[in-house]
């Protein structure tokens, strides 16, 4: 029996390097995994959605209502769930993780792609879910 790897089947993964702003395609995938490695401040991250791969428009996502984060990424402990009104931000953790996720139906009619800001951490999107699957040769990049 073939053994059916995550990546392009299940998965894809792109990263947005601290302010660099990539944006990432939701068309294919039916939920995102954003992962907030690297802060060094407490600062928060703000989710936008854009219905353009570059330029176009570009709003605040304010769909976040639980997140989870660990208080180390060097020595960690269990996920502390954290849950919050319906936000497009999230507090970053110094030196820890932020975990959230955005279904693709919460966004605006015209908006397929997702971008996270924050001064000084890094985001890792984990697309989920995915309705076009593939090798990982044949994938397409998740930034766009």
């Amino acid at each position: 029996m073939a053994q059916t790897l995550g990546l392009g089947y299940r998965f894809n993964v792109g990263v947005s390097p601290t302010t660099q702003k990539n944006r990432f395609n939701m068309r294919d995938a039916d939920v995102v995994t954003i992962v907030m490695v690297g802060a060094t401040s407490t600062a928060n991250l703000t989710l936008n959605e854009c219905n353009a791969a570059t330029g176009g428009t570009e709003q605040a996502l304010a769909v976040i209502t639980t997140y989870w984060t660990q208080a180390s990424a060097t020595a960690p402990t269990a996920w502390t769930k954290v849950t919050q009104a319906a936000a497009s931000t999230v507090p970053g953790i110094n030196g820890g993780l932020t975990v959230f996720e955005v279904s693709a139906v919460s966004m605006s009619d015209g908006f397929r792609y997702l971008d996270c800001t924050h001064a000084n951490a890094t985001m890792v999107f984990i697309l989920n879910a995915l309705d076009v699957r593939r090798s990982p040769e044949s994938l397409v990049s998740a930034v766009l």
